[in-house]
């Protein structure tokens, strides 16, 4: 299917292919520029602490007795895919090769050092691209966990997420990102590209890499493990951990600032852009953290924390395309539109009735498209031009780049997880769901709330009262009104 768009694409002119370039002089240590390094490596610790911003987030939303689980699924990555980026990884998703595969040649980081590359960023050491790189390649495949948290196995998440990155995470990093210099013999240099970026697909720091592809990943996968133990579309679960939501919100976006704003690095890395990107970030989250928080009031007639706190992350979602490519004021367009349609999409779960736990379609999946349909209407920067600045073609270009990325994606997808559904299963055993995953999977506990709670349900008033008895402090006390609310 994929190819056969490719072949359409090219005959009918969008795919540009690449071109004679005037050749770049050779790269050398003393082209390295402190500041644009310096924030390259600044933004890449921002965007590294978004995955245990993401674990907070998603772990706060499910049941106590599942919590470390969640988190696990998140943290797990930032073991494996260091692992997975180094070997091969990053040479599959940036090396030269083809305008659709990568090749080898960086495999083990071969010849990726402190030298700068002319293709990724002429002032910052290649090795500072990698590992900027690497934390997107980190948090990508850890957003698909929320939509098959709370029932699927951990060992099958674990090979999953491993041949997701390898077959489309870093294939959609390839096609929409890569560009490599050909020297040739005669003198003359040619200029190969993905071949996404090559028919003009505007994606500046993964509305379509990251999101849409985790969003429609996490739904074929919730379709393929099957639903929660007494899930009903109908009564949403009530939240385990709220503080661990508005934890989880605040680092993802004190991140997302590294993520888009350290996208910049091709450019320069601490430039304009790099600024334009930070504002345009924050102002689309704060509009659809509003608009969410309004809608909520309106029709639930609660200002819900778990609802603001998800309507930042759809507004930095969907900006997250375009958010070096427009001016500030139009962020707001994003929030506000990003919020509202993802919205009213969660209005579909009860029609769609598929379980898909913490919502990543609705806020990654829908959040992504729109965000980088929108980048095709908005766009006015030197990466590209969208239709009201006199370029309509921009339209028809970013929606085919969306199917693409969804067919890519989904079909991938459905194609692993089948492989281990018939090899050694997806999805947990119902007792072990029943009596907690975090105890019966990972042996641990992330309080002894419970067991408290189930302890004293089983005693009388009078039994219980020594127990709680006990429990008080027996030196001088300090009243602290907050520690006695549950007695």
């Amino acid at each position: 299917m994929v190819v056969s768009v490719v072949v359409l694409l090219s005959l009918i002119g969008y795919v540009r292919g690449g071109g004679v370039v005037p050749c770049p002089k050779s790269p050398s240590v003393d082209d390295i520029d402190p500041g644009d390094t310096a924030w390259l490596v600044f933004a890449s610790a921002l965007v590294l602490l978004m995955t245990p911003g993401l674990a907070f987030f998603y772990g706060g939303l499910v049941k106590s007795k599942n919590i470390l689980n969640t988190l696990m699924l998140s943290f797990s990555a930032m073991g494996l895919i260091v692992l997975h980026w180094v070997l091969f990884g990053y040479s599959f998703a940036f090396a030269p090769g083809s305008s659709i595969f990568g090749s080898f040649k960086w495999g083990g980081l071969y010849k990726v050092g402190v030298l700068p590359s002319v293709d990724y960023g002429p002032t910052i050491p290649h090795i500072a691209h990698m590992n900027f790189e690497l934390m997107f390649a980190i948090i990508t495949p850890a957003l698909i966990s929320g939509g098959i948290v709370e029932r699927v196995k951990f060992k099958s998440y674990i090979i999953f997420i491993f041949l997701w990155s390898t077959f489309v995470y870093d294939t959609m990093v390839h096609w929409m990102w890569s560009t490599w210099t050909e020297y040739r013999s005669d003198g003359t240099c040619y200029q190969h590209n993905g071949w996404l970026r090559d028919f003009g697909a505007l994606d500046y720091a993964g509305g379509m890499v990251i999101h849409v592809s985790s969003g429609f990943s996490a739904l074929v996968a919730a379709a393929m493990v099957g639903k929660r133990v007494g899930y009903d579309p109908k009564n949403a679960p009530i939240p385990g951990n709220v503080p661990f939501v508005l934890l989880g919100s605040a680092l993802l976006w004190f991140g997302w600032l590294g993520f888009n704003g350290g996208s910049a690095g091709k450019s320069g890395g601490a430039n304009g852009i790099a600024a334009i990107a930070l504002a345009n970030t924050s102002i689309s989250g704060a509009v659809a953290f509003l608009t969410w928080l309004l809608v909520d009031v309106a029709i639930r007639k609660q200002p819900s924390a778990v609802g603001a706190a998800t309507g930042a992350i759809i507004g930095l979602v969907c900006v997250t395309p375009a958010s070096g490519f427009i001016d500030p004021a139009y962020a707001i367009i994003f929030g506000f539109v990003g919020a509202g349609l993802s919205y009213l999409s969660m209005r579909l779960k009860k029609v769609i009735k598929l379980d898909d736990s913490l919502d990543v379609f609705y806020c990654h999946g829908v959040g992504g498209m729109v965000g980088s349909f929108m980048t095709g209407l908005f766009a006015n920067g030197d990466g590209g031009v969208g239709a009201f600045f006199g370029n309509p073609k921009q339209i028809g270009i970013q929606v085919a780049a969306i199917l693409i990325t969804i067919a890519l994606s989904t079909i991938l997808t459905a194609l692993i997880l089948l492989v281990l559904k018939k090899t050694i299963g997806l999805t947990l055993d119902s007792h072990i769901i029943e009596q907690g995953i975090d105890q019966q999977v990972h042996g641990e506990k992330h309080s002894m709330e419970d067991d408290i709670k189930e302890a004293l349900s089983q005693l009388t008033v009078q039994e219980a009262l020594p127990e709680l008895t006990n429990a008080l402090p027996t030196g001088p006390i300090h009243y602290r009104p907050w520690e006695f609310d549950n007695y």
